[in-house]
Formats: structure tokens, sequence, C-alpha cells
């Protein structure tokens, strides 16, 4: 069996959910690949860096375990990181494919920006007859982002357009409501169609011109990028370039499998990608089926949104890491999460200040465990075993899924483990997943203080009974929900 790594960091849960969801469904059909991904959930970084905490995740992708890699996410991820992770691996003779971005030595796989931008504009201009176009551009250090604006500026040039104007902003919807404040500014020089680099900048464009009378499409048309679901739900529909998320994921696995039985592949690969022309242009019932909005019912969201509240009120009142743990296991399974294990990094319970536990020590606790059978009980402290933390799961549980995803615990700079799932937990695609970890990771910090805080009172005699273990493990009574 090949084994492959897939390094991810990104703060756009949809996008991500979408890559990880198309490798889960191409290896149902798949027995001889294994694909181990390394999630870190990353926040959106406009004027700053992540805490170096947050890629030590990557630091337990041994390059001796893979026979390939393949690396995905946004600037966030500081271009300088990736390229060491690759450098390292090239020099190990492992293969490296990179999604979105190229990096030296890796081949790369992703859309072809600049041109599908070029197409979208020259299509628009002239199908609807458009002469004083405007581009609101995302972030200003983003490749994608330079590409798209690229392909605007020569689509205008190739079609003679005099009025070439530009706007520069962000990747966020809100830039996208400063943005279209500015222009409405200058009622007597509106533009009559406004493209933007994304689907949420051109949703807050939209927005704000309808909020001052303005009629979309009838006055001015607008588009965006990446068919994400709040340009799907936007009121009219938003035209965008739909990127297929899913087919970029399997084919750089294809890619990864490829090169490493040796074959000869490009350095460069562009995944198709499609226009979803609709009514923010004026194609009424342009869109087809298969592009349909990808709306979730309400049902389903509510209840989501209901077990995360009673979990956050369970683990954010609890005393003692043994309740928090056996209400983990409690909600793994309502959470869609049918095989999931959750450890705690050694170094981490054995340290006395969390800011000394930055890195993942040599052996980890199993103290939840949700999903498939196990010879052995977890002790009156919730452990149910130790062993090396390189092995992700103990020996005892076979680690032989096609698809697993570890996702970091943490706590500022603190590394307190890890959530390890079998396949893709439907959480995720509604953005839950990281919400899950930081109410787990507040509650264990939380607990943990309680138990530095009794063994302090109890060595100055202010308390009689003795203190917890190790890990504070000591069983508590669960809350009462006032409500």
């Amino acid at each position: 069996m090949k084994r492959v790594a897939f390094l991810s960091f990104d703060w756009d849960y949809k996008i991500v959910s979408e890559y990880y969801l198309g490798l889960q469904e191409h290896l149902r059909d798949q027995h001889d690949i294994q694909v181990v991904i390394f999630n870190s959930f990353a926040h959106y970084y406009a004027s700053h860096q992540p805490r170096k905490s947050t890629f030590e995740i990557y630091s337990l992708c041994d390059l001796g375990e893979y026979d390939g890699f393949i690396v995905q996410g946004n600037r966030s991820w500081p271009p300088d990181l990736r390229q060491e992770f690759v450098d390292k691996a090239v020099a190990n003779g492992k293969p490296v494919v990179s999604i979105n971005y190229d990096l030296i030595g890796a081949h790369s796989v992703g859309t072809n920006n600049y041109l599908e931008e070029y197409e979208l504009v020259t299509r628009v201009l002239l199908e609807r007859e458009c002469k004083h176009p405007v581009f609101v551009n995302g972030l200003k250090t983003s490749v994608e982002a330079q590409a798209r604006a690229k392909g605007y500026r020569d689509a205008c040039e190739q079609l003679g357009v005099e009025d070439v104007r530009f706007y520069q902003a962000n990747w966020q919807k809100s830039a996208g409501v400063v943005t279209a404040k500015k222009m409405l500014r200058k009622r007597y020089d509106l533009p009559d169609v406004v493209f933007c680099c994304n689907d949420d900048l051109a949703v807050g464009v939209l927005e704000t011109l309808q909020d001052a009378g303005v009629d979309v499409p009838g006055n001015i048309m607008v588009t965006g990028f990446d068919n994400r679901v709040v340009g799907q739900r936007s009121q009219p529909r938003i035209t965008s370039v739909d990127r297929d998320y899913r087919a970029i994921a399997v084919t750089a696995l294809g890619m990864v499998m490829q090169l490493i039985g040796g074959e000869d592949v490009p350095a460069e690969v562009f995944s198709p990608a499609r226009h979803i022309l609709t009514e923010s242009c004026g194609y009424v019932g342009a869109a087809d089926a298969s592009s349909k909005p990808d709306c979730k019912p309400d049902e389903e969201l509510d209840r989501f949104y209901e077990i995360l509240g009673d979990f956050q009120f369970a683990a954010l009142g609890s005393e003692s890491l043994y309740t928090i743990f056996e209400n983990c296991e409690q909600f793994a399974r309502e959470l869609d999460c049918p095989n999931a294990y959750i450890s705690l990094n050694d170094g981490y319970i054995n340290q006395a200040a969390p800011r000394d536990a930055n890195t993942y020590g040599r052996l980890s606790h199993l103290v939840a465990c949700r999903g498939r059978a196990r010879t052995f009980a977890c002790d009156d402290e919730h452990v149910y075993t130790t062993y090396e933390t390189r092995r992700f799961l103990p020996p005892e549980i076979a680690f032989d899924a096609p698809l697993y995803m570890l996702s970091p615990l943490r706590h500022n700079e603190a590394c307190i483990g890890l959530l390890i799932t079998e396949g893709v937990p439907k959480a995720l695609r509604y953005g839950f997943n990281a919400f899950f970890l930081s109410v787990l990771s507040s509650s264990i910090e939380a607990a943990r203080k309680s138990d530095l805080l009794r063994m302090a009172h109890a060595r100055l005699g202010y308390l009689t009974r003795p203190a917890y273990g190790r890990m504070s493990r000591g069983r508590d009574t669960a809350p009462t929900d006032p409500r």
C-alpha cells in the first residue's frame, strides 16, 4: 500500500471540506492507497502572521513514513515554510504536488485563475454589451488575486475598453461593502458591470448596491469567482467560476501516484473549471442542473447548532478532564464522527506552564475513543493507554482506514493533543470542527489550571482532600442545564 500525506492550511472550511470529500469518494474504489490529512485550521490573517504552534502538527509528518505528499494552503501559510517542507521532501526523494500555488521542486495542480477570469470578463462584456467595467481585487499579496486581476486587465485591453477601473480590497464580504460605497459616491459615473475577485466580495457589492436602490442586473451587473454557497444563495445568484475542488484534490492525488510510479508528469496541470452564468448578469435560467445551489437543509444545521451548544455547555462546565472526555465520546457520535480518537500530548500534561509545551512530545495518552471495538478500558483518569506519538494511535487499534484526518488541539502556543478521525466528519462541511476543537481545547486548559490550583492549595494546607492525579481526571458531577 502507498501512503500519501496531505498537508492542509486554510481558513475557508467549505473549500477544505470539498478537497477532503473528493479524496474520500475517490478512495472508496482504491485499495492500495492510504491518505493521512494533517489539517491545521487557519484563520483569516490579513495583517499578521499566525503563531508558530499553528504549524507544529506538520512536525508529526515523518517524511520516511510516506511515499508522496500533497501541500494545500492559502497565503496564511507563509510560502517560505511551505517551501522548506518541499525542500526536505525532495531531498529525501519524495514527490510533492502543490495545490494552487507554485513551489520550487513541486508539481502543481489547480485552477488557471488568469484564463478563467480572462474568459469570464470577455464573455460578459461581449454578450451583455458592457462598456464600463470595474474590478474589485482580492488580497494584494495573493497569487490567485494577482492572476485574476491580470486576466481582467488583459481582457479589457483586448476588447479595447478605454476606461479600465480597479479597486484594491481583500477577500472578505465587508471589503465588498466598503468598495461599493466608494462607487456610489460617484452616482454620475457608475460602472455597468463589477467583476469581483471572489464571491464574498461580490455579495458585499451586490447587497450594498441593492440597499442603495440600484437594480442588479438592470443597472449594474455583478460577478464573482469560486461558486461558493454565499454566492449561490444571494438574490440574484452571483455569476461565478466553479473550480470543482473535489476534482482538483483527486487530480493532485493521481499526480502523486504517477510520480511515485516513476511516470512523467507535467510540472503544472490545470483542473477544468466552469462558468456559472446566472441572473446577476441577466442570464436567466442559464445555470445547469449540476450547478444548482448547495443549500443544506435547515433542519440539519439546526441539529448541529443544538448539539454544539450542548457540548459547549457540558465541556466548559466540567471541572475534571474525566468528564470532559466522557462528553467527547458521547458527542462524537452525534457529530457524525463514527471512528474518532482524542490524544493528549504528554509534554503538555507534565509542564507547569502550557507555553513550555510548544511541541509534541514522544508519548501521547489516548483519552477518548469512539467507534472501533477495543480490547482495553480506560482507567479512573480516563486514560485508555499511553503510546508513541508518531504512531497517532496505539498499536491495539489498527491504522488501516483509507483516509485519516489529524487536527490539532491548541491553546495559544501549547500543543495540547490531537483529534484523529477516520474519514471526513460531516461537521467539517458546516465549519463546526474548528469550533468543536476550540471549545475542547479551552475546557481542557481550564480543567488543567483548576487542577494546578487545587494542588497548590493542598501543598499550602488549605485543602484537606488529596489532589487529583497527574491529569486531574477525577470524576465530577455533570452540571445541570439551567435551560
